[in-house]
């Protein structure tokens, strides 16, 4: 996502230095953006452990990421410096370093202490596991905080989460950003008797977080659908040892791993179902099964961020059981199936515009260039954009 962003700050007029590791760059060049890439790689996770910030920060800190930063910004001056998600909060700590006093934006993916205190308190983890979620709870929990607090600018991908990181870090601008959307749009689509009695689920599901959702989902929602003779079809990229567990585990849950183009598997399901009450932050998804024409159901709070008139087309329920019985009750009208798809497609349809996005990113960057460096007369020129 913060490629797009970073695209569409571009597309406003910002010249942008770009800097990762090589797997962090995409290999085709972007408009308006310079790439820089730091040797080497991410410390291994052991090393990581040892340090008093969490895992994903303490891996990206490596010499060979201060020496190139430290490069580049002596080459200023710079108009801003944006850190890209809690895992680059370190760069905060050189901000004497780069020239032109910029400002300092902190883009945030999610609230992460709330994401890993949902994960600490996942009662099905070992015990060695809550071990570990808790340590790495109470680090990202002062890291963020310390990170925001120390930020000029901070964007967030729902009003929600502003709310949230506002509490801890107050004065700090709150700029909340929900992503766009530029992927396939389906022109029009037809659900009748013939569409399989079947809802789906896309995902990535490496992330402890993901896995600890989906097997909550299915252990409510296998045996409900079972009964009614409605498949659960579970497309994305999961770990062979996890994906086996679960195939022998539930009945009416079937497992495709990671597709190159999931349009397929979209248009062979009646309906899809959003259900993580782990994490919060937006899902993407959303806008996948929206513009695919999907009709979409899910948990409440998994909707956040999302405008109202979006939201008023979707089967939305607070718990569960109300969830899987709403789902139950839509999956054999297909005359309301096609209605609610096309509704949602006409409400969300101009809802998403990245380039809306970038102006809106790069007016705030100027604004609060403005008010805290009033004497400056440095042209907006630059991001220096530590990822």
């Amino acid at each position: 996502m913060f490629f797009k962003l970073a695209g569409a700050l571009a597309g406003a007029g910002a010249d942008i230095t770009f800097v990762g590791y090589a797997a962090e760059v995409p290999p085709q060049p972007m408009p308006g953006i310079t790439w820089h890439t730091v040797p080497g790689a991410p410390r291994g996770r052991l090393a990581g452990l040892a340090s008093p910030m969490p895992l994903v920060a303490a891996r990206h800190e490596t010499p060979a990421y201060h020496a190139t930063l430290k490069e580049l910004a002596a080459q200023g001056p710079w108009d801003a410096v944006v850190v890209d998600q809690y895992g680059m909060g370190w760069v905060l700590r050189q901000k004497e370093i780069f020239q032109g006093d910029p400002v300092f934006v902190f883009i945030t993916h999610d609230h992460e202490e709330s994401v890993t205190g949902m994960q600490w308190r996942d009662n099905t983890a070992s015990v060695g596991k809550r071990l570990y979620l808790g340590q790495n709870y109470l680090k990202t929990r002062w890291f963020e905080r310390w990170i925001a607090r120390n930020s000029d600018l901070v964007t967030t991908i729902t009003q929600h989460d502003a709310e949230l990181f506002g509490a801890n870090a107050p004065g700090v601008p709150m700029l909340p950003l929900v992503p766009g959307y530029d992927g396939v749009r389906v022109a029009e689509r037809t659900i009748g008797p013939e569409t399989p009695r079947a809802v789906v689920l896309f995902g990535s599901y490496r992330w402890s977080a993901k896995q600890a959702n989906l097997k909550i989902f299915l252990d409510q929602a296998d045996p409900v659908m079972a009964r009614a003779g409605v498949e659960i079809r579970v497309v994305g990229d999961m770990p062979a040892d996890f994906r086996r567990t679960l195939e022998g585990r539930y009945k009416a849950a079937r497992f495709t791993g990671f597709v190159d183009d999931p349009a397929p598997h979209l248009a062979a399901a009646r309906m899809a179902v959003v259900a993580e009450p782990i994490g919060g932050g937006f899902k993407m998804k959303l806008l996948e099964y929206v513009f695919n024409r999907v009709p979409v159901a899910g948990l409440t709070v998994c909707a956040s961020g999302l405008p109202d008139s979006v939201q008023a087309e979707m089967l939305l329920e607070p718990e569960m059981p109300g969830l899987l019985q709403a789902v139950l009750k839509r999956i054999d009208d297909p005359a309301a199936l096609n209605l609610q798809q096309q509704r949602a497609f006409i409400a969300a349809e101009h809802a998403f515009d990245w380039r809306d996005r970038g102006r809106l990113l790069c007016d705030a960057i100027q604004e609060r260039r403005g008010a805290l460096r009033p004497g400056v007369e440095a042209p907006y020129a630059a991001v220096g954009t530590a990822v």
